[in-house]
């Protein structure tokens, strides 16, 4: 995209065709009382996702502390088990589904208030309030951020076999049969319940990484309304 703004329509109009001319997207900004603050933009750093990455911050926080003491303190004080390993992977590890579903919810949310504001107004060209503005302007840097909480779920469920406390549970189970004498069988309504959740599991990440990547602006200006509304409801 390339910012354009000034007082003479008919100049600025010129400008526009000569960056449609170029192959570039003109945006009008304005007057060029505008001016100063496409000036300034190569000087922000990240100015769209300073209220994303708090807002993450805080939430992952918040679950990462209530996990640790659900599952390390209390065992502890109470049970006299101490899995403080459990804050490198089983922790963080819960925390990241979590993330990732709030904050996909969050990207869509913000929709469902514009349509009741706009409804209750009976009108789409009044200007919403300044914190659903925003809130709406950094629905794509959320959406990323929840497709990176996802990814990291999945690379630490594919090292859980390799951890040493699956790996003792599992030899744990093996002796406990053998000492019996005794095999457990297969079940297979846990075998099914357990192989679909894994497959539904790889077709929402799938969904997720494609919703992602047409989010891009480098993708998603080479599709037109109709291919990024097909697949944002798919």
């Amino acid at each position: 995209q390339v910012f354009v703004c000034g007082d003479d329509v008919e100049a600025k109009q010129m400008v526009m065709n000569i960056v449609r001319a170029l192959g570039l997207t003109p945006l009008d900004k304005g007057s060029l009382l505008a001016a100063q603050e496409i000036e300034n933009y190569p000087l922000q750093l990240f100015p769209m996702w300073k209220f994303p990455i708090l807002l993450s911050f805080g939430l992952t926080a918040f679950f990462f502390f209530y996990c640790l003491v659900l599952d390390v303190i209390y065992t502890y004080i109470y049970e006299k088990n101490n899995f403080s390993f459990f804050i490198a992977i089983t922790i963080p590890n819960r925390v990241f589904p979590v993330m990732a579903l709030i904050l996909l919810a969050l990207v869509y949310l913000p929709g469902i208030f514009a349509a009741i504001i706009q409804l209750y107004r009976g009108t789409k060209y009044r200007r919403f309030p300044d914190w659903l503005d925003k809130w709406m302007l950094c629905r794509k840097q959320l959406g990323l951020i929840a497709l990176a909480f996802a990814s990291l779920h999945v690379v630490f469920t594919l090292v859980t076999p390799m951890r040493a406390f699956v790996s003792w549970r599992t030899g744990k189970g093996i002796i406990s049969q053998a000492l019996n004498n005794k095999t457990e069988p297969l079940n297979l309504t846990n075998a099914w319940i357990s192989d679909s959740y894994l497959a539904l599991g790889i077709l929402g990440f799938f969904l997720f990484v494609l919703l992602g990547i047409t989010s891009l602006p480098s993708v998603s200006n080479n599709v037109n309304w109709r291919e990024f509304r097909f697949v944002q409801v798919r």
